[in-house]
């Protein structure tokens, strides 16, 4: 088995990245540099990647001796890829302290990383904190978050994966990422638990990551620019399935999330309708993905029933 990446840093506290893949552009390998550079340790999951994307995947490894591949056969979700590299990190490392996690598309700003830590070590609360994530931009798009408020950081529902940076103990505390979901709303199914069981997630509005969301273009719409992300119509599929099962498990104790979502998925598809060229097979899916969402059920392609993950890890 390869030994881990090791890197020096300026901070005493282990953070170990993992990186997610599947089918990784040409673009992978710098951003799999930059992420690198900021941390001493990182393994990469890989989701069956093959043909001309393994090439890029190859290349990427080569830049620094030592990463840890583990490489699947074929695609098992996102959430049992993060699991793989967790289990693996907190298996072997013991000075591991808070775990970062990342995808194939997003860059991080410099010293992202350094700056999360510093200001999760200031927090008032830091026993409450187990999620804390970078402001997101994404590619395409001329829009900036608010970063006009007089603090370091804001209390917030849900973060991406990209950039999230996670206390050990949260494992301990709120299990592991819900494999029954495959892919979509994993992150957010995470915070929903985390935030359930009393724990704090947070936005660092110090620092940022650049995201790529799929095919993301800017329009405007009645005066207000909106982004049509032109995913492929199976994205849509668990985009809806998965949140009506959140909404079924978070309607009680996460309320406004709930709510709020239920505005993202109903703006998700007008914009199918008014700009994406593949909307009768997105709504197909959609359709699909209500129905099995519905029906509780999950997996890959709705085979199993959805599973609740315990409220309570002793």
């Amino acid at each position: 088995m390869t030994t881990m990446a090791q890197h020096p840093v300026a901070y005493p506290d282990r953070v170990y990245a993992v990186v997610i893949t599947y089918f990784p552009d040409t673009g992978f390998p710098n951003r799999l540099e930059k992420i690198v550079a900021q941390v001493p340790s990182a393994i990469v999951v890989d989701n069956g990647t093959t043909g001309e994307s393994l090439k890029n995947l190859e290349r990427a490894l080569g830049l620094v001796n030592g990463i840890t591949c583990i490489r699947n056969s074929e695609n098992l979700g996102v959430a049992a890829a993060l699991n793989q590299g967790i289990r693996r990190i907190l298996s072997e490392s013991a000075d591991c302290a808070w775990i970062i996690t990342f995808d194939q598309d997003s860059l991080p700003a410099d010293n992202m990383v350094e700056i999360m830590l510093t200001v999760w070590e200031s927090h008032p609360h830091p026993e409450k904190l187990m999620i804390a994530g970078p402001r997101t931009m994404f590619v395409d798009s001329t829009s900036c978050p608010d970063s006009s408020a007089d603090r370091s950081w804001l209390e917030v529902t849900n973060v991406i994966t990209s950039g999230s940076l996670i206390s050990r103990k949260a494992f301990s505390v709120a299990g592991y990422f819900n494999e029954s979901l495959f892919i979509d709303y994993v992150d957010f199914e995470y915070c929903l638990r985390l935030r359930t069981l009393g724990y704090q997630v947070i936005e660092v509005l110090e620092t940022e990551i650049l995201h790529n969301m799929g095919r993301l273009e800017e329009r405007f719409l009645l005066g207000e620019k909106v982004h049509p992300t032109h995913h492929p119509p199976l994205r849509r599929y668990y985009q809806f399935r998965n949140s009506l099962l959140l909404h079924r498990q978070y309607r009680k104790s996460q309320r406004i999330w709930c709510r709020e979502n239920r505005v993202i998925l109903m703006k998700i598809i007008t914009l199918i309708l008014l700009y994406e060229k593949q909307r009768l097979r997105s709504l197909f899916q959609i359709l699909r993905g209500i129905g099995h969402g519905l029906a509780g059920r999950s997996g890959r392609n709705g085979e199993t029933l959805y599973v609740h993950y315990p409220k309570k890890i002793s």
